[in-house]
């Protein structure tokens, strides 16, 4: 059972996850936050932090591997475990592609 549901859980994705390992910042409306980005795709990204952020909840993300330009990107939080949360980008970003600055 456990295969099946990876498996459902992977089709699901529109993009392959690409590893990251590097802080990040994010905020909500009212606060700053720092976490550690772990990966990455052009739709989401995974963020490991201590703070608790519920599911639903909009946030903006200052991407730290676009080719040196101050992005920043709105997601809203989709899932959230003891390591963090995972966020899904708004659709106003789907289009733009996301590039790991080297």
């Amino acid at each position: 059972m456990k295969n099946h549901t990876a498996k459902i859980s992977s089709d699901r994705r529109k993009d392959s996850r690409q590893p990251y390992a590097g802080c990040v910042f994010f905020a909500t409306s009212d606060r700053l936050y720092e976490g550690q980005l772990t990966n990455y795709s052009r739709y989401g990204l995974f963020i490991k932090t201590c703070e608790f952020l519920p599911v639903g909840q909009i946030i903006t993300v200052a991407i730290p591997f676009s080719n040196g330009r101050n992005d920043k990107r709105k997601g809203q939080i989709i899932r959230n475990n003891v390591e963090g949360f995972a966020v899904e980008l708004l659709r106003k970003y789907y289009g733009e592609r996301m590039d790991v600055y080297h």
